[in-house]
């Protein structure tokens, strides 16, 4: 089945509904009697999809998702979507004042979290027990839109609230393990880094060694690796060179041409220059001070 919202120019002036709610089941139903859902392009569409593949279109974007993922589309977005015949979920639509009608701190709060901090990314995955919680809801929100009792509207606005407040947790679960990601990205990637210095620190003295060795970009290197440590990526490799320099002269009594012979440098010059620069002290005058 397929539902999409475009835009167009030559289009009727509609007023949009409210609020509207149906289950994906339902919306495949009227599909085959040739009845197309229609979403007003000035709601705020959202998509949960228990069960079954999706393929969405919005705009230059085209996502393939699976079971337990909620989406959104803001308003005034185009959209395509391509759903399972086997697919279970709901599609819930509303206009901006009804949610502010709703409650407007659980408004505040969903628009906060979800429609600004997750713009660029409309994918929410619902997991753990609020599944079961918030498809109760959603069910009892479709069986007191379908009827005609007094103080429907109330009822809807209160499930509708208690709806979003298990969205939203699930949105900071999202941005949480998200944030929990990407930190333990970083911290694996400096780990690595500073594996490899201590296998190769004698050979390769350029942070852009080690970045190739790592896959990624020296400045990308440099900027992680001072995030996490305080320290850019050079100033660890010129430590520990430095460190290893003054070990070869505490434990072995090197001279500054082995010692320079030792750590790759060809030029014993160069390396005097290099140790005081990294160290702050003059290489002789280390040694001096070692030897009294």
């Amino acid at each position: 089945m397929k539902i999409g919202r475009v835009l167009k120019q030559d289009a009727p002036v509609t007023v949009p509904a409210p609020f509207q709610i149906y289950s994906i089941q339902s919306l495949q139903a009227n599909n085959k009697k040739g009845e197309t859902p229609f979403f007003c392009v000035d709601t705020f569409l959202m998509i949960w999809i228990l069960e079954g593949s999706v393929k969405i279109g919005v705009d230059t974007d085209a996502f393939l998702v699976n079971e337990n993922v909620f989406f959104y589309v803001p308003p005034g977005q185009v959209f395509t979507m391509e759903i399972d015949e086997a697919a279970k979920g709901y599609a819930i639509s509303f206009v901006k004042e009804y949610i502010e009608l709703t409650d407007i701190r659980v408004a505040g709060l969903f628009r906060t979290s979800f429609f600004n901090q997750l713009n660029s990314i409309p994918i929410i995955y619902i997991c753990g027990d609020s599944i079961a919680s918030m498809e109760s809801f959603a069910d009892k929100m479709i069986q007191e839109y379908n009827n005609t009792l007094d103080l429907r509207s109330d009822i809807l606005k209160g499930y509708l609230k208690i709806f979003m407040i298990y969205l939203c947790r699930q949105i900071k679960q999202n941005i949480q393990d998200i944030q929990d990601i990407y930190w333990s990205r970083k911290n694996h990637l400096v780990k690595l880094f500073f594996t490899q210095v201590e296998k190769h620190y004698a050979s390769k003295k350029m942070v852009k060694e080690y970045a190739e060795i790592l896959a990624v970009s020296p400045g990308y290197l440099n900027g992680v690796v001072k995030e996490m440590s305080g320290r850019p990526a050079s100033h660890h490799i010129q430590q520990r060179i430095v460190l290893e320099a003054k070990r070869r002269v505490l434990h072995d009594g090197f001279s500054l041409k082995e010692t320079a012979y030792d750590l790759g440098f060809w030029d014993p010059a160069h390396f005097s220059k290099y140790f005081k620069n990294c160290s702050g002290i003059n290489f002789t005058d280390f040694k001096k001070g070692v030897s009294m």
